[in-house]
């Protein structure tokens, strides 16, 4: 430090490539993909974003409803606040992403990989999870009322205070799952895997485990 206070020169050149590194960051971060520009507050709905990288892009608060993020990369992303009702996210990659108080109302998340996730306080009535990979997911306080989780794996998930009335869960696995509070009323629970699972009552279901 002292050999760069000694040498003006030598002082803004470093602080010209932090600050270079972080704008070209930020460029990065920020893309066009098929006319979406994409970025916290995007309004892009019915956008194509199939396939797309996504895992940097902060889409909190963006609009895209009824966009297609089929097979996306949003792994570890905060998609907080947004809008993706009826938005298409089969296989897509959601892992660790942060989907708390966004809207996926009718949204299609069949074969989604949400390990990890946080969906806290989100809105999913009528989507379809089907086979979706809801490992330890954070559920809590979310609306599934209709929705799909039939084949789902949801080991380790915690749907605390969930609404999941008229849900269909058949065959999924809730091992380890958390339940407390969660409303089951008209929910399809035919072939449910219940392992060391924490029911609404807080009762622990071990129906499923191999004995």
């Amino acid at each position: 430090m002292t050999l760069l206070k000694n040498n003006p020169l030598k002082y803004i050149v470093c602080w010209a490539l932090v600050v270079g590194m972080f704008f070209t960051s930020a460029v990065q971060a920020q893309q066009t993909i098929n006319g979406c520009l994409v970025k916290r507050r995007a309004s892009c709905p019915g956008a194509n974003l199939s396939g797309a990288n996504l895992t940097k892009s902060n889409l909190g608060s963006a609009d895209l409803a009824g966009a297609n993020l089929s097979g996306a990369d949003l792994s570890g992303d905060r998609i907080t606040e947004a809008n993706l009702t009826n938005a298409n996210l089969s296989h897509a990659n959601l892992s660790a992403a942060n989907l708390s108080e966004s809207y996926l109302n009718g949204a299609n998340l069949t074969h989604a990989n949400l390990t990890k996730a946080d969906l806290s306080q989100s809105t999913l009535p009528g989507a379809n999870l089907r086979e979706a990979i809801l490992e330890g997911t954070n559920l809590s306080l979310a609306n599934l009322k209709g929705a799909d989780l039939t084949d789902a794996n949801a080991i380790g998930a915690v749907f605390v205070m969930s609404s999941l009335v008229g849900a269909n869960l058949t065959r999924a696995n809730l091992t380890g799952a958390t339940l407390v509070g969660a409303d089951l009323h008209h929910a399809i629970l035919l072939q449910v895997k219940f392992c060391k699972t924490i029911m609404p009552d807080r009762s622990i279901n071990n129906s499923g485990c191999q004995k």
